[in-house]
């Protein structure tokens, strides 16, 4: 699609210069009676759109964020009942969003596509058999903003004496605007949007406000570097929201002309009680004046009059904010409004049981996934925003099974696929400048390529996502194939990411066993794939990588005297049994070691982001429900369970607190989430991979528990299923929309279901 790109400037923000967002509008007339008006507007940062005076943008940030080299999007708006006939206005706010960061790590701050803000927009308007089109171009008008700064990574600066009142309204005079220039277009495709907008969901008040004084927000360098003390507050107002999530903080207020408040935004406190960043500020030596402005909107009153802000082109992960700037008298429980957004993705799968423990960690895992959703799912949604394959590859199926976020993932595999290398290779995030190449990536995290495709068929039976993949899953395939080293085993990248008491016991899970079962793994999905788009040569090339894989690894990394997997560690000996690596008569002997390898863990959870993948299925298959429910609930690290006890209210980076560096908010070990439905409560959808709407209720009756149940939503129907304890008997239940089918399966019972509600007492 071509359009017509307007810039107001050639300067943009860096480091040591930073560039006011521009307004930009249009005035024009509609002479005649129309029944039908289009607007398109494309950028490849982010923009602010207005007719008439009226805000109309899509969400909080829009249209994406995508490499502009590769694509970028555009929004489509219905603008008929907002335009009149006689004189309209069209008002732009352009946001520097991805494309323009003065970040210098993961190399944004030098990426090549960086160049000035520019916008294209298209308005049509129909009626009476007359059409009038609208492009930008040199008629445009500009004058800089209020928005002084704006880096979605950092924060927004405004000055509300810099406002101009009805600049976006018809009758506005913008005699003493400058004129626009024409832009060169970004280099990559101009597709729609067609990933869910990024809105509201609901707003938090504050549970606490305190004074605080005299205390270093920042102490230690980033990841152990050397220890630095600075960013020193004087004298600040402390926020409490009580829950960490991702948005901004909306603020109404009263005060006097200049008055400078500024907002920091954090998710935990340290030892002493005092507002700090070190979870989540990212260090670099040569950029240690950026990290004060880190996570941090500020806003300067134009007037004494009362006024709402609310910070645009940027979003925060946090759950404390401190507040410098504002009296005694303008601390109150109004002055902040936590406005949480994210990608508006559609709950479809849900878990309640008996135990408040499980009920926590399941929000905490649904809070983790939708604070990191903004088009795609990130690492985190404050150090870092980044979408990590290895992230995205690991949380997939239960994202799926919770959420309906098809065409968001749909689109994130375009910029997956865009960012594949000529030889294969894939980058470790994605989007990316040209960062993750290098370091970062490796089997697990480049198994992105095959599991999100793999498991969107699976929930959503969508053949065109295969489709569209199959080129790059196979030229991946052809990558990593020619990996091998000489016993055909691939060691090329991160193995199993924050596994604990790693400094004590260094990595335990050798990486050549991570990378080399994750190759097998996705080497049979991929077969699985080509079968059904019925490409016969790359499925037999497919299954022949799985078979040399398996090989390798039984020859290589099994120690057959004891069974046990290279590593003895909880990771490894879970791994290869969960991907049948070991054979029928060997399973036994390989499950029993796994068993005593978790017993000499004091039946903790010793697994990283890897190993807790696959874990909690061993042992509930193996007829070991109890001791996965114990690893999962343990209230002393690490655990799950012991994230709640450390205060955190949505799932983090490490099972265990190191004190400084792991985040709070991380859905990498969010997989529990899919336990709890598909085991606790017993509800799993298409398992075989045979029919999208075909419900198994196969639950593992935990004995700690009086019931567990759980949803999952078609889009025309629920499946409700689960069980509860009566009089001395279990009750199943299931409910099965139209077009259902399946089978309850307890031990040894089995029996079809029906359409509709189905109960079984035993």
């Amino acid at each position: 699609m071509s359009m017509k790109f307007i810039k107001a400037y050639d300067g943009y923000t860096d480091k040591d210069n930073h560039v006011p967002a521009p307004y930009i509008r249009r005035c024009f007339e509609i002479d005649f009676n129309f029944t039908r008006a289009v607007l398109r507007i494309c950028t490849a940062g982010f923009y602010d759109l207005y007719m008439n005076g009226v805000r109309i943008t899509k969400g909080y940030i829009a249209p994406y964020i995508s490499n502009p080299e590769h694509f970028v999007c555009y929004d489509e708006y219905d603008v008929t009942d907002i335009l009149k006939n006689g004189k309209n206005a069209i008002g732009i706010i352009l946001g520097n969003g991805f494309a323009n960061q003065s970040v210098y790590h993961w190399g944004f701050g030098d990426a090549a596509f960086r160049a000035p803000l520019s916008v294209a927009a298209r308005l049509k308007v129909l009626g009476e058999g007359k059409e009038y089109t609208l492009e930008t171009d040199e008629d445009f008008k500009w004058y800089p903003s209020p928005i002084i700064y704006d880096m979605y990574r950092y924060g927004t600066h405004y000055d509300a004496r810099r406002e101009i009142d009805g600049w976006s309204e018809p009758h506005f005079n913008d005699e003493k605007w400058n004129s626009v220039s024409i832009a060169k277009a970004p280099d990559g495709e101009i597709i729609p949007c067609t990933a869910e907008p990024v809105v509201l969901q609901y707003e938090l008040k504050p549970i606490s406000i305190r004074r605080v004084s005299d205390f270093y927000y920042l102490k230690t360098a980033y990841r152990g570097g050397e220890n630095v003390e600075f960013s020193h507050i004087k004298d600040g107002y402390l926020y409490d929201f009580g829950e960490s999530h991702s948005g901004v903080c909306k603020l109404s207020i009263r005060g006097r002309a200049g008055q400078k408040i500024t907002l920091r935004h954090c998710e935990k406190l340290d030892s002493d009680g005092n507002f700090n960043i070190n979870s989540i500020y990212t260090y670099n030596k040569d950029y240690l004046d950026f990290i004060p402005d880190f996570q941090t909107d500020v806003y300067i009153l134009g007037d004494n009059k009362s006024k709402t802000y609310v910070p645009q082109f940027t979003y925060h992960g946090f759950r404390y904010v401190l507040v410098e700037g504002i009296t005694v008298e303008q601390a109150t429980e109004d002055l902040l409004t936590f406005e949480v957004f994210n990608s508006d993705v559609k709950r479809r799968g849900c878990f309640r049981s008996s135990d408040e423990v499980l009920n926590k960690l399941y929000k905490m895992g649904e809070n983790a996934v939708l604070s990191n959703f903004h088009y795609f799912p990130t690492d985190c949604p404050h150090r870092e925003k980044n979408g990590w394959t290895g992230d995205i590859s690991v949380s997939s199926e239960h994202i799926l099974l919770s959420f309906d976020a098809k065409r968001s993932f749909a689109l994130w595999l375009r910029s997956l696929r865009e960012s594949q290398m000529e030889s294969g290779m894939l980058p470790a995030i994605v989007p990316t400048a040209s960062w993750g190449y290098s370091w970062g990536n490796g089997p697990f995290w480049d198994a992105a390529c095959v599991n999100l495709p793999y498991y969107i068929y699976k929930f959503d039976k969508d053949m065109s996502v295969l489709s569209d993949n199959a080129e790059m899953i196979c030229k991946y395939l052809n990558y990593i194939a020619k990996r091998r080293d000489k016993n055909g085993l691939v060691a090329v990248g991160l193995g199993d990411w924050v596994q604990p008491k790693i400094k004590e016991r260094g990595m335990m899970a050798p990486l050549k066993l991570t990378d080399s079962a994750t190759v097998y793994d996705i080497s049979k999905k991929a077969a699985e794939i080509f079968e059904l788009l019925g490409l016969e040569a790359e499925r037999q090339f497919a299954l022949r990588l799985a078979r040399e894989m398996r090989c390798a690894i039984r020859e290589n990394l099994i120690d057959y005297t004891t069974m046990t997997a290279d590593g003895s560690c909880q990771t490894s000996q879970a791994y290869l049994y969960y991907l049948g690596i070991f054979d029928e008569d060997e399973r036994d002997r390989a499950y029993k070691r796994l068993i005593e390898i978790i017993e000499d863990d004091g039946r903790h959870l010793m697994c990283g982001m890897i190993g807790a993948r696959f874990i909690f299925d061993v042992l509930i298959e193996g007829g070991d429900g109890e001791l996965a429910y114990e690893m999962i609930t343990r209230p002393d690290p690490p655990s799950y369970a012991a994230m709640i006890e450390r205060g955190a209210t949505a799932l983090c980076e490490s099972l265990e607190e190191n004190g400084v560096q792991e985040s709070e908010n991380h859905h990498i070990f969010g997989d529990i989430s899919r336990i709890f439905i598909s085991h606790f409560a017993g509800l799993k959808i298409n398992p075989k991979l045979t029919d999208e709407r075909t419900v198994i209720l196969e639950p593992c009756v935990i004995r700690q528990l009086n019931h567990a149940y759980a949803e999952y939503d078609f889009g025309d129907g629920k499946a409700f299923g689960g069980w509860t304890r009566e009089s001395g008997k279990i009750r199943f239940f299931v409910t099965l929309p139209q077009a259902a089918k399946g089978k309850f399966i307890y031990g040894k019972f089995i029996r079809k279901l029906n359409v509709g509600y189905n109960e079984f007492i035993i």
